[in-house]
């Protein structure tokens, strides 16, 4: 097993479309990601329940990174760990765009804001992100209103 992480974002207003999470992996090691959790805290009834449509995308070769957000520090699980070698992009509004690489999707889910969404892979489900490609969460739908979310992934970084 390698190192673990953990990056996030919290109580963000979102209002558009977005990749919630691009992940860029280290140029000398594999980037697997574990779990993925997104929560809400302002969206509460019956009236206010939405859908919104999740994907997570692989970015393969030389894709246009996303814009708009900033940029994350992932946190070592083990305290005393090294820092993480890759980048990591939270709440970018233009998403990950195909240039001359590939850009595929791996998944689509539709969540329902009044619960938590956690994802949480098995070993054999897991993404891996080969060196220097990259991985979304996208938030494909826009918001009826304005949504405080957070959200937070775990990840592992092997090799390097």
């Amino acid at each position: 097993m390698g190192r673990m992480y953990s990056t996030h974002f919290k109580d963000v207003a979102v209002t558009a479309a977005q990749d919630l999470f691009e992940i860029l992996g280290a140029s000398d090691s594999l980037t697997i990601v574990h779990r993925v959790l997104l929560t809400q805290r302002t969206e509460v009834g019956d009236a206010a329940e939405e859908m919104l449509l999740l994907t997570t995308n692989r970015g393969v070769g030389a894709v246009t990174s996303g814009s708009g957000g900033s940029t994350h520090t992932p946190q070592p699980v083990c305290d005393g760990d090294a820092a993480f070698g890759g980048t990591v992009e939270i709440n970018n509004t233009t998403v990950m765009a195909t240039g001359s690489g590939s850009l595929e999707q791996l998944e689509a889910f539709a969540w329902n804001i009044r619960v938590p969404f956690d994802l949480v892979y098995t070993p054999e489900q897991r993404p891996v992100i080969s060196p220097g490609n990259r991985w979304t969460l996208e938030l494909e739908t826009v918001p009826a209103d304005s949504i405080n979310m957070s959200g937070t992934v775990w990840l592992e970084e092997l090799g390097g």
